[in-house]
């Protein structure tokens, strides 16, 4: 069976699942993507051995959504032709997120009679009306989405979706996001001495650590995560917050943090590799805005969690009151409260960090999350083109 995958980029935290699939018994892996976009989180990975790839040459467009947010998308005249002599079984598309080139693969598809798994997070909930462009950008990825043949979706969010839109159940796939949870587990051992070594480092022996991994974006609300944490260490004086990331952000909640009292927080900067210290000196994960794959690492390390919107997965992996707490976006005293809750019973942190890793080794890790993405490209080979 060969597999083409489209995306836009390559980026580092995929790039286990694309080796795996290269690797794969009867699988015939090839990815097509895009040149970087400079100073974004568009971006290939340094590392992209193992797998069969092409670079299309890449035109840029960048979109404002909001003043904080912008849309990149990559334009590659030559898809069709690099489609063409790849002559794929079955083409990986990377769903809404490519809109653009997506229209010209699907057409591409229908034209070949080739079959299409859409991989999607679905549908996030928006608050309050859609504007008109937000519509009619959802009609177009509705449309587009009726010409696939099957649908794989990142968390039970995306299934609702799917059901919602009346696509038939046996052709819809669910891998909840997740990293490569087997190299993380093999990886823990030996990031226990260098994570005593930070704490001692940083003055952090004997104090319950926050951690945020994640991009300093404002999208990411980790002004809300910093307001708490000053509030909280006059009760819990042994606490500290770490934020684990770069952006550009970065500055803002550094002079956020001078402002609100709260200068002691660690900034550690953008850890790739060698970031399982990092998870291994934190207490709780706390992600206050959108993010999604933190979790899983975090959970993989036996760390509680305490999320917000994401992107569908913390439905699957966080259980409310077992694991850790999900609460609404922009309620920093909720919070603020569920924080104190875990941290008022230093053995609930304990239970709660178990089951993290408990709801890993048995439910979402890597091997589950390949099976599904595997089982969607072959029913969508065994059930033919575009539907």
């Amino acid at each position: 069976m060969k597999v083409v995958l489209v995306h836009r980029v390559l980026p580092h935290w995929r790039t286990p699942v694309f080796r795996r699939l290269a690797v794969r018994e009867g699988i015939d892996f090839v990815a097509l993507h895009g040149s970087d976009f400079p100073d974004t989180k568009t971006v290939n990975g340094n590392d992209l051995s193992g797998f069969a790839h092409r670079e299309l040459w890449t035109l840029r467009l960048v979109s404002r959504v909001t003043d904080a947010r912008e849309i990149t998308w990559p334009l590659w005249p030559g898809l069709p032709v690099r489609l063409w002599r790849e002559r794929p079984d079955v083409i990986l598309a990377e769903g809404g997120a490519n809109l653009p080139m997506v229209c010209v693969l699907i057409l591409w598809a229908r034209l070949m009679r080739v079959p299409v798994v859409w991989w999607t997070l679905g549908a996030i909930p928006h608050p309050g009306p859609l504007s008109t462009g937000q519509r009619l950008f959802r009609g177009l990825v509705r449309f587009l989405e009726r010409q696939c043949t099957t649908y794989l979706g990142y968390s039970s969010l995306a299934r609702e979706y799917f059901e919602a839109c009346g696509y038939p159940a046996e052709r819809c796939f669910i891998a909840v996001n997740c990293v490569d949870t087997d190299a993380v587990r093999e990886r823990i051992p030996a990031a226990r001495e260098p994570a005593k070594e930070l704490r001692a480092r940083l003055g952090l022996d004997d104090r319950r650590v926050l951690l945020f991994v994640g991009a300093l974006a404002p999208y990411k609300r980790v002004e809300d995560l910093i307001d708490v944490y000053a509030r909280l260490r006059d009760r819990y004086p042994d606490l500290a917050l770490v934020i684990v990331g770069d952006g550009s952000h970065r500055q803002v909640l550094e002079s956020h943090a001078r402002r609100t009292g709260a200068p002691d927080i660690v900034f550690a900067g953008e850890v790739v590799e060698g970031v399982a210290p990092w998870f291994e000196l934190g207490d709780v994960l706390v992600l206050p805005g959108l993010g999604g794959l933190a979790i899983s690492e975090a959970m993989t390390h036996g760390l509680p969690i305490v999320a917000t919107l994401a992107d569908g997965c913390e439905r699957d992996l966080v259980e409310e009151g077992g694991n850790g707490h999900l609460v609404p976006p922009g309620a920093p005293e909720e919070l603020e409260a569920r924080l104190e809750e875990m941290l008022s019973k230093p053995d609930r942190l304990d239970r709660m960090g178990r089951h993290s890793r408990r709801i890993i080794d048995e439910r979402y890790d890597i091997g589950s999350y390949m099976e599904q993405l595997v089982d969607s490209l072959e029913t969508a080979v065994r059930l033919g083109g575009p539907r």
